[in-house]
């Protein structure tokens, strides 16, 4: 039986991590991506050391947000995390791909993704968030085998093919035994009714809404103006009140 070395230094190298929280949609569009880095945001400066995981590997789009154009890692047995500020570090599969469609799927894109996270060398931090890809595929699955004391977030809007998407991949994580922490309503421009009936059918924690911010897309690459919005006001909130 032979075993693989790099996952037992995933395992060695997450360790120091005190909260690792996977942030997942069931499907694309819903901004899980903005909730990941938002939240990773507000976080680091409320004084918690935070990493940004970007895992997305068909469209890794982090980086954008945050306004980092020339994400290069230091080298030392492997990789460091990108230093954003004093409290906020963040790893992209950006770096190696660039701007070129990643054409993996089933075992290779597993072995892509084992091979990433173990060359990565996270810091013992607060709070370790995963911006995951959209959908119950391989990546959710490796993450579930890879880091068995994640926790999930999952972002849907309010929309009726969101909100069946997600309940999908809800019952997954339920039946798979994992640490669902709720679900965020994101870009909602009146009620959150149907977010607020699935978490109630679902029996989990609504965590709360973030209303559709117009704003927010002129903000995007400046991350103390999106500090300033009203999306990062409402996320604050919810920050608050159930992830610290």
């Amino acid at each position: 039986m032979s075993v693989d070395a790099r996952i037992y230094r995933i395992k060695k190298t997450l360790g120091g991590i005190k909260n690792i929280i996977g942030v997942v949609s069931g499907k694309g569009g819903v901004g899980k991506t903005t909730i990941s880095a938002v939240m990773s945001l507000i976080l680091s400066v409320k004084g918690y050391s935070v990493g940004l995981l970007d895992l997305d590997f068909h469209g890794p789009s982090c980086h954008t947000i945050l306004g980092i154009k020339d994400l290069e890692y230091e080298e030392e047995k492997g990789i460091n995390p990108y230093r954003i500020t004093k409290n906020l570090y963040f790893a992209s599969i950006y770096p190696f791909v660039k701007d070129e469609y990643v054409p993996l799927r089933g075992k290779a894109l597993s072995n892509a993704l084992i091979e990433f996270l173990s060359i990565l060398n996270w810091r013992k931090i607060d709070y370790l968030i995963v911006d995951m890809p959209p959908g119950m595929g391989d990546i959710l699955l490796d993450i579930v085998r890879l880091i068995p004391n994640s926790k999930f977030i999952a972002v849907t809007t309010n929309s009726v093919l969101s909100i069946q998407t997600v309940g999908r991949l809800i019952k997954f994580i339920i039946d798979s035994r994992l640490e669902l922490q709720g679900i965020i309503a994101n870009m909602i421009r009146n009620y959150d009714t149907r977010a607020r009936r699935l978490a109630e059918e679902l029996s989990v924690n609504f965590l709360g809404s973030v209303p559709f911010d117009a704003d927010y897309e002129n903000t995007i690459g400046n991350p103390q103006s999106i500090l300033g919005t009203k999306l990062a006001s409402a996320l604050k909130e919810i920050v608050e009140r159930h992830i610290t």
